[in-house]
C-alpha cells in the first residue's frame, strides 16, 4: 500500500506530459476542484462567488470529526482574482474555529494562446491546534497553475507547490496536485484530484461529481481517500456554490 502513492504519482505526471505535447488548444475550465485544486481560469472582472462546505473525516483515531466552511472568491479583473475562506471544526468536546485561508491568483494569457496555460497564486493559511492536533501552523504558498484541455470538454490540470512553514525554522516543501475533469458543461460533471506531498508521507485521491442547477449554482460530492500515514483514511464532502 505504501507504494501506492509513488506510483499514482509517477503515472499523472507522465500523463501530464502527454496532454502537454499531444493535446489540441481548448478553453480551460474555471471552477477549482472540491479538494482545493485550482485551475487556470479565473472569475471575470466583478464577479463574485459564494461557497458553503460540510464535511466529515474519519481520522486516524477513527474518531469522526465535522468541518464546516465558509469562502468567498471575487474576480478583481479579467484576469486576476481573490478568495478567503474560514473553516471550524466540531471535534468530541464543541464547535470551534480550526483554519483561515486567503490566496490571490493572476494568469498571464487568455486560455489557449499557448501550448500549457500557466498561473501563479500566493496562498496564507492560518490552523489552529484544534485543527492541527499539535501546534498552530501558519504557511505561506506559492504555487504555479498548469493546466491543459484535451478537448473542450475534458480538463487536466497541475499544480505545483512549495509550502513555507512561518516559523523559526522556515521549513520548505513541496507538494504537487493533478486534477482531471469532465464534461465542461452540462448538469453532471465527474472528476478527480490526486495530491501528494512525497517528504510528508501525505497522499489523497478524491473522485467528485458535480450537478449544475440553473441560476449559476453548482453542487458537489466527493469522496477522499488517505494513501498515506498522515492522511484521514476517508472524507466525505458537499459543497455548495453560487456565481453572482
Amino acid at each position: 500500500m505504501h507504494r501506492l502513492p509513488a506510483l499514482l504519482g509517477r503515472v499523472v505526471l507522465v500523463s501530464l506530459a502527454v496532454v502537454v505535447g499531444s493535446a489540441p488548444r481548448a478553453i480551460a475550465h474555471r471552477d477549482d476542484y472540491i479538494d482545493e485544486t485550482f485551475v487556470y481560469q479565473t472569475l471575470a472582472g466583478g464577479e463574485r462567488e459564494v461557497e458553503l462546505w460540510g464535511e466529515i473525516h474519519t481520522g486516524q483515531d477513527r474518531h469522526p470529526r465535522l468541518w464546516y466552511t465558509g469562502a468567498f472568491e471575487y474576480g478583481v479583473t479579467s484576469r486576476w482574482t481573490i478568495d478567503g475562506a474560514a473553516q471550524w471544526v466540531r471535534d468530541p468536546s464543541d464547535l470551534g474555529f480550526a483554519r483561515f485561508r486567503a490566496e490571490t491568483r493572476y494568469r498571464f494569457s487568455e486560455e489557449g494562446h499557448a501550448p500549457l496555460d500557466l498561473a501563479t497564486s500566493l496562498e496564507y493559511e492560518s490552523e489552529t491546534r484544534r485543527a492541527t492536533g499539535g501546534e498552530e501552523e501558519q504557511v505561506l504558498t506559492p504555487r504555479l497553475v498548469l493546466s491543459r484541455d484535451l478537448s473542450r470538454a475534458f480538463n487536466t490540470t497541475l499544480n505545483l507547490d512549495l509550502p513555507v512553514t512561518l516559523s523559526s525554522d522556515r521549513a520548505v516543501r513541496f507538494r504537487y496536485a493533478v486534477g482531471t475533469r469532465y464534461p465542461a458543461e452540462g448538469f453532471l460533471r465527474g472528476g478527480v484530484e490526486f495530491k501528494q506531498s512525497p517528504g510528508e508521507k501525505s497522499a489523497a485521491l478524491f473522485p467528485q461529481l458535480w450537478f449544475a442547477l440553473p441560476d449559476e449554482i453548482t453542487i458537489k460530492f466527493g469522496l477522499g481517500l488517505g494513501l498515506a500515514s498522515q492522511d484521514d483514511p476517508v472524507v466525505a464532502r458537499v459543497v455548495f456554490e453560487s456565481e453572482f
